[in-house]
């Protein structure tokens, strides 16, 4: 069949899951991922040998799957004097009737004396969690995926910025798809160097995400920014700015 209503009553059943992959695909894309939903999966160690694994959402291979309750999975011990790295995994699996199932499973990585390495994986495989064992001690679950947005989130939001410093100034404040674009004014006419946290700003995902810009026809001053410690936005000018100089800065949101 070359056009095929799958969203449709034909009297008959005719949705395969080959049919609801492509559609996934096509609308998250082509790629395995954890979606916003439940605890995202989140996995904590209750014990040295037990890996307890939130509710959450996925896809492998464009077949979508959900874990509506926490499950606990077995970790093996780990070596006196070696450390090791296991993966906690969702794995697409369909046997020869064509029976599909997506299941978690921890795959024990290999003893080394020296640095752990991640054992290998497969192409049906969604890796969500590193576990790594430190002698008999296993460490915190170290997250090895990042989710995917909701439609609802992809929307335009602005936010109301505030400076510790009136003379650098916010003018507009927007997120979109992710990226947080900012914009303001540099209300000054002096040398020596400008410094302002911004607060209630977006978080900023990335320090080297952060890119500055300006527009003026003003001798270009140095510009930058970091972030400070609960994530706001600290823009730094140094040299002489002239009065309404316009600067902008991009990131993406965490």
């Amino acid at each position: 069949m070359s056009f095929e209503a799958v969203d449709a009553c034909f009297g008959t059943p005719h949705i395969s899951s080959d049919d609801l992959a492509a559609l996934n695909e096509a609308t998250i894309g082509k790629r395995d991922c954890v979606m916003k939903w439940g605890d995202d999966f989140k996995a904590v160690m209750t014990n040295a040998n037990t890996c307890l694994v939130g509710t959450g959402v996925g896809m492998v291979g464009g077949k979508r799957f959900w874990n509506q309750a926490a499950v606990s999975l077995t970790v093996q011990s780990g070596t006196q004097g070696q450390k090791r790295n296991d993966l906690v995994v969702a794995r697409y699996a369909k046997d020869g009737s064509g029976i599909e199932s997506i299941t978690p499973v921890v795959i024990k990585g290999t003893p080394s004396a020296d640095a752990a390495a991640d054992p290998e994986v497969t192409a049906n495989d969604l890796k969500l969690w590193r576990i790594p064992l430190d002698g008999i001690n296993a460490g915190a679950p170290v997250k090895l995926f990042e989710t995917v947005a909701p439609l609802a989130s992809l929307g335009q939001t602005s936010y109301a910025v505030s400076s510790s410093e009136g003379r650098i100034s916010v003018d507009v404040c927007t997120a979109c798809g992710g990226l947080v674009f900012m914009a303001g004014r540099i209300n000054a006419y002096e040398g020596g160097w400008l410094s302002a946290t911004l607060t209630g700003c977006p978080k900023a995902k990335y320090q080297a995400g952060v890119v500055f810009g300006r527009n003026s026809v003003w001798k270009a001053p140095v510009m930058s920014g970091t972030l400070g410690r609960d994530g706001d936005m600290i823009v730094q000018v140094t040299e002489a700015v002239s009065s309404n100089e316009i600067w902008s800065v991009t990131y993406l949101k965490a």
